[in-house]
Parts: structure tokens; sequence; C-alpha cells
């Protein structure tokens, strides 16, 4: 094999190096629920008759018979809903026929707030309980309306390790979810993959300085979100504001250093 060094490639490999050794994104973290806003999100419910809803979160929308059977929704993943009761539904998500969540929607005799309690089920074989509210924000008493996400709380928080990549880049690695982002910030699309992730999920990002990082996420190469990731000067604390399309509120998730 022909092997060719220059000054200049010896420069870029000890400058890649030297970042790495003091990237402050590099290590492991642990998800912080009180410090962490999830809720806000704005999720609309439209009935169309004949037992059938349209779901619409942000820039994604999926028609659903509320029927018990396997309903074909984006990102590769089908739902099912099955009522239990007169105010209530059981909600099971899979993906490649895999359940990943399964949750009951039940709502208020007022119709005014869903309270939603699940279970994930992790690729890892790990499970977390969850519990979310939504509050009515515009519609009548039933299902229909236009829903926020008031609140959101896990059991189980995730937790995150983040290493060197390739000189300047990053790898995310999410063990729970054997989900695995490598990626360079120079603009280019990076391909995240993991059981879980949507197909034809890709990220583009750039530093906006030591601390600060600007990422764009893809599915299909439509854009779903854009995040800032910041390192509190300590480099104890890593904060996500994630900018989601068609929401008119960012979320804010805090990671501590573990």
């Amino acid at each position: 094999m022909k092997r060719f060094y220059s000054s200049a490639v010896l420069v870029c490999l000890l400058a890649g190096t030297l970042w790495a050794a003091n990237d402050p994104f590099c290590g492991k973290w642990k998800l912080n629920m009180e410090k962490s806003k999830l809720g806000g999100d704005i999720i609309k419910i439209q009935d169309l008759g004949g037992n059938k809803y349209k779901w619409t979160v942000g820039n994604v929308a999926d028609t659903m018979a509320y029927d018990g059977t396997d309903q074909a929704v984006h990102f590769g993943r089908t739902i099912s809903m099955t009522p239990e009761g007169h105010n209530s539904w059981k909600m099971v998500i899979k993906q490649n026929g895999r359940v990943i969540s399964s949750m009951t929607h039940t709502i208020s005799e007022n119709g005014k707030i869903q309270t939603i309690k699940g279970t994930a089920n992790k690729p890892d074989g790990t499970t977390s309980d969850f519990d979310a509210t939504w509050r009515k924000v515009s519609g009548g008493s039933g299902w229909a309306g236009t829903w926020q996400e008031a609140d959101v709380k896990f059991t189980s928080p995730d937790e995150w390790e983040i290493e060197p990549f390739e000189g300047d880049g990053l790898t995310f690695n999410t063990p729970a979810y054997q989900d695995v982002l490598s990626m360079k910030f120079d603009g280019k699309d990076y391909e995240e993959k993991g059981p879980e992730v949507a197909p034809g999920s890709m990220s583009s990002g750039k530093r906006v300085n030591a601390h600060t990082l600007d990422v764009t996420d893809k599915v299909k190469g439509e854009v779903m979100d854009h995040t800032t990731y910041e390192v509190s000067p300590d480099g104890k604390t890593l904060t996500l504001t994630i900018h989601e399309i068609g929401q008119p509120n960012p979320l804010r998730i805090v990671y501590d250093k573990i």
C-alpha cells in the first residue's frame, strides 16, 4: 500500500487529536427530567367520520381507523387504536412488527384533559414507564380538537455517550436504543442508524464554537427539526433546544454529565 504523508496532513491529524481530547461534548450524559421542558407540542386530532381520525403533529399527518388493527403511519411504524371503555383508547406502536410502546389515552369527562400512561420497550430489553398530560386548546368535548402537551415524565431517563469521530466530528450513541449517529460538522448529511430510527434519517450540522453545535435532522430529505446543542462553561450540563418544524414552542432537553 502506498503511503503519503505531508505537513498539511500531519497538522490536520494533530489538530483533530487535540480537539477530541478537549472536546466538552465528549463523555456520558444522563437526561435530567426536572430541568428539561418536554411539553409544549401541539397535536391536532380531526374526526373524519366512520371511526377515522387524522392526527397532525408539526409537519407530519397520519389518518387512522380506530378499529384495533395495525395502521401504517410515518417513519416505518404502525399504530393500532382499540377502545377501552367509553372514554379510553389503547394505542400500540410497532416497528418491523415489534412493539416499541403501548399506552392508554383517557379523556376527562369534560373533554378538556387527556392523560396518557404507557410503557416504552427499548431494543436492549429494558422498559421505561411514562406519563403525559395533554390540555385541549380548542374544539368540543370529544377527542377531536387541538391539544397541547402539558407534561411528560419517564421512569427511566435516557443516557447518552458522545465520543470523538474522525477529527472534529462526534458519535452520538444511545445504548438502550442501540441508536448511533456519527457525523462531522461540515454541512453534509450523515445517516443515523438503529432499530427504531426512521428509514432515511439524516443529520447535518456545524460547530458554532467550542461549546455550541447547530444540527438539522431530516427524514427522507424533509427537515424535521433544527437543534442547538450547548455545553455549559463548566462542562457539566448539555442543553438541547429543539425547534420542530410546525411547532410553536421549542423543546428544552437537559443532560447532566455522569
